[in-house]
């Protein structure tokens, strides 16, 4: 009797184990891109983790990519969807979508759409932004020690060779050049003024930044005293301890949104759908202010006090902030491209 009591057991715990394996299995698998670093870190604890436990049938897959990449990926994965989500800046989202690579979102599938900053919603809703945060004038405390109120303080004699500037590859290298060309009397279909102040600024860059991990480290070394850089990813630096401070300079800044999408053609819509949903709702978008000094779109958003201090929030911030024209930038983006490479980054 014990010998069959013995056996009935096993025979249950392994059905346990095929049952738990079987439930696994029948995961849905959900890929999604995540930007790298410190912004992976607080996507999951804020993000992935909370949506799991919520939607215990989906896991989440990560990949990473930057914005142009990913347009390119996008294109190449149109007749065979691997990656689900996209996320990425406006500029690649622009393009994605004037080629038909989206699933449209809808409020049926997405209602959190509704609770969205109007200016954050993208018409016919291709796809959504997700979170803002803002060009900055970030600076070394260390070394400049009274806060910049303009610019212009990057191109001070004081700082030759030890300013950084974004690449024109990179989506902040086109906010910087928007940024010199409002300066200078010009506008984003009048760039001319932009070159011109950047070519008298070429005296003092010490380099060309294209990932941000380039640029903490040049600050974290001494070697940078000033860039254009964006709020979240200095804050960052600075709860880490680096001698770092960011303004929004007299002459405002560029508003930085990035967007959140469905590949068309997906295999995975509803999964899909419910994930951007959750990115989009109040309890998401609270944390990854907290995590990763991302502000929030959601306006039922309310932040804690010393959370929203290290974002660009508060009365009459987000209104003041610039956006720019990414269906027109994407036309001349290729010709900045080659002028820049002319003009400014050759000897």
């Amino acid at each position: 009797m014990r010998t069959v009591k013995l056996r009935a057991a096993a025979l249950a715990a392994s059905a346990a184990v095929l049952m738990a394996a079987g439930a696994a299995h029948a995961q849905e698998e959900l890929t999604v891109i995540v930007y790298g670093g410190s912004f992976e870190e607080g996507w999951r604890k804020s993000v992935i983790e909370p949506f799991e436990a919520a939607n215990p049938d989906i896991k989440v897959r990560i990949a990473t990519g930057l914005t142009m990449q990913t347009v390119a990926m996008m294109r190449a994965q149109k007749d065979d969807v691997n990656i689900d989500v996209i996320m990425m800046d406006e500029i690649g989202a622009a393009q994605a979508n004037a080629e038909g690579l989206y699933e449209p979102l809808s409020v049926e599938a997405v209602p959190n759409l509704e609770k969205l900053y109007p200016q954050f919603r993208v018409e016919g809703d291709p796809y959504t932004k997700f979170m803002y945060v803002s060009q900055a004038l970030v600076y070394d405390t260390d070394i400049v020690t009274e806060e910049p109120t303009s610019w212009k303080a990057m191109w001070d004699e004081d700082y030759v060779g030890r300013i950084a500037v974004p690449d024109i590859t990179t989506s902040h290298g086109a906010f910087f050049l928007l940024t010199a060309a409002d300066m200078n009397g010009g506008s984003v279909e009048n760039i001319d003024p932009g070159f011109a102040l950047i070519s008298e600024l070429k005296p003092s860059i010490l380099t060309f930044w294209t990932q941000h991990a380039q640029l903490a480290q040049l600050f974290s070394q001494g070697e940078v005293v000033m860039s254009s850089w964006t709020t979240d990813r200095a804050q960052a630096q600075i709860d880490a301890g680096a001698p770092l401070a960011w303004t929004i300079p007299e002459e405002s800044a560029y508003i930085i949104d990035s967007t959140i999408g469905i590949a068309k053609g997906t295999k995975h819509l509803e999964a899909a759908q419910k994930y951007i949903n959750f990115v989009l709702g109040e309890e998401a978008q609270a944390k990854n202010a907290e995590f990763t000094y991302l502000a929030p779109v959601n306006k039922d958003v309310v932040l804690e006090e010393d959370v929203a201090a290290k974002l660009p929030v508060g009365e009459g911030v987000l209104d003041s902030l610039k956006q720019a024209d990414w269906d027109y930038v994407t036309t001349v983006r290729p010709e900045w491209t080659h002028r820049w490479t002319r003009e400014i980054t050759s000897p």
